[in-house]
């Protein structure tokens, strides 16, 4: 009886070893696919490039308004004269997948207010002032809370989690290119005699593709959701 027990469980002890390590699996592979992300994400089924541009310059690893430490787009938010203006940037991906696939994406974003004040004493320096921002909802052209708008063609489904899903199935074969962010408004800024205020965005984005039978236990969502 005891060697009965002893043998239940070294069994029962092997196979949570086994789930664990297949789950590690999985979760190490799935954050190591999102630290790649800003450019190019590659599995065994899925190839995404994002194609990023400000007007026709495309943003690639070395380019200054790409941040590759962090993965994040770094954008102008106040100025119209600059090349990485928030007006002139579009992000569009180019997905290929040998297997039919639904995606979803989230931007992270990260709106940076800086004040630098005027004709100081340099006796007594002023340090600069450095401050989060955020919008409110401004709707359906937009991302949700963010001053970034999504281009017509895309029209996603939004949820709590704050991924924008898309809601058609991605076919298998050829590469599809779906456009996702087409421009945006500027954070408006303050300039007098006093001080003056710039706006910098630093946009992180996650891509997430699954196997299109499969997204409602991989995403933890309803079967029916794209219903």
């Amino acid at each position: 009886m005891f060697q009965a027990l002893r043998s239940k469980i070294v069994l029962s002890l092997t196979l949570f070893t086994l789930v664990f390590a297949t789950t590690f699996v999985i979760v190490y592979a799935y954050f190591q696919i999102q630290e790649q992300r800003g450019i190019m994400i590659e599995t065994g089924d899925f190839q995404v490039e994002m194609l990023a541009y400000f007007n026709t310059t495309l943003v690639d690893v070395n380019s200054p308004y790409y941040d590759a430490q962090t993965g994040t787009l770094i954008v102008n938010a106040d100025d119209p004269l600059s090349m990485n203006y928030v007006g002139n940037l579009s992000v569009s991906f180019n997905v290929t997948s040998i297997v039919a696939s639904r995606m979803r994406i989230k931007l992270q974003e990260e709106w940076t207010l800086t004040r630098h004040y005027l004709d100081q004493n340099p006796l007594y320096p002023i340090p600069d002032v450095v401050e989060s921002v955020y919008s409110s909802n401004h709707g359906a052209l937009y991302y949700p809370f963010s001053l970034l708008k999504v281009t017509q063609s895309y029209v996603p489904i939004y949820t709590i989690d704050g991924y924008a899903y898309y809601p058609d199935v991605i076919p298998k074969g050829s590469a599809n290119l779906i456009s996702f962010i087409i421009g945006g408004d500027p954070y408006p800024v303050r300039n007098n005699e006093v001080f003056v205020e710039t706006c910098a965005l630093h946009l992180n984005v996650l891509v997430d593709i699954v196997q299109a039978n499969r997204f409602s236990e991989v995403w933890n969502i309803d079967p029916t959701f794209f219903n």
